[in-house]
């Protein structure tokens, strides 16, 4: 588990430094109190100086008492020609029905815009649902019998296909619909499957923001560990005993995410 925290933690940390060198890397003009500029990448800058390399690989450097003023280009992403595309999404979910349970998520897909409008891709999310306590089965080594407190130790860790469609091109803000089918297949096993909408925010060319709100279905057979005395307890090779349980388990949820 701990390394699937880890594993999720560098897919995210690849993205920031990425985004961050493309960032670093964007394009400056330098305005001179004289009436000339000069265009390319800021690579040194303090108070009293600025040096800039232009794309012939030339390097100035410029007193800042020369300088009138500097602009910076942020133009917006051309959606239209980068195909490659990343999510990371983070959220909350909220429980309905029963068994209700909530949880905090992080989702992610990597694909191709096959189309300006299209997207196709795949991902895994973990989904860190805490297990409800009217689900707790009972104990009988106690004078008034009380629920078991069992080790929920694993998250649901769900696999998917991703598809997804813009209403309007990506290089403009947009609102979307989505759809996430796949399983769960690591500590529990069941079906998983996300229709959600949500709205684009083309923000620049390095990355943008979405936001949506979604439903989730997880069916799951999974383990309940009990302690002491409980009835229909099953008892596994290292000494522990457990109670084997089956749901299906309906969320609504909002996220906030990012997509490059």
């Amino acid at each position: 588990m701990k390394r699937l925290y880890v594993i999720l933690c560098m897919v995210a940390l690849l993205a920031i430094t990425s985004l961050a060198a493309e960032k670093a890397a964007r394009k400056s003009t330098i305005h001179l109190r004289s009436g000339e500029f000069v265009t390319g990448v800021i690579t040194a800058r303090d108070n009293q100086m600025v040096e800039i390399v232009t794309d012939d690989q030339m390097k100035y450097i410029y007193d800042m008492n020369d300088v009138d003023y500097i602009t910076h280009d942020v133009k917006k992403k051309n959606y239209d020609t980068a195909k490659f595309r990343g999510f990371i999404d983070l959220g909350y979910s909220l429980g309905v029905g029963e068994p209700r349970n909530n949880y905090w998520l992080i989702e992610t897909s990597f694909g191709y815009q096959v189309t300006p409008l299209w997207y196709v891709g795949a991902g895994v999310a973990l989904h860190h649902f805490k297990a409800n306590v009217g689900s707790y089965p009972l104990r009988n080594d106690k004078t008034v019998p009380e629920p078991n407190d069992p080790d929920w130790k694993y998250p649901f860790i769900p696999f998917y296909l991703n598809g997804r469609y813009n209403l309007r091109s990506e290089s403009q803000h947009t609102p979307w619909v989505d759809l996430k089918v796949g399983a769960t297949f690591i500590n529990h096993t069941g079906f998983f499957t996300s229709p959600s909408i949500g709205y684009h925010f083309a923000t620049n060319q390095f990355f943008t923001i979405n936001v949506g709100v979604g439903y989730a279905l997880q069916t799951a057979t999974y383990k309940l560990w009990c302690l002491g005395d409980t009835p229909g307890a099953i008892s596994d090779d290292r000494g522990g005993s457990y109670v084997k349980k089956g749901g299906t388990f309906h969320n609504l949820f909002v996220k906030i995410g990012v997509e490059f």
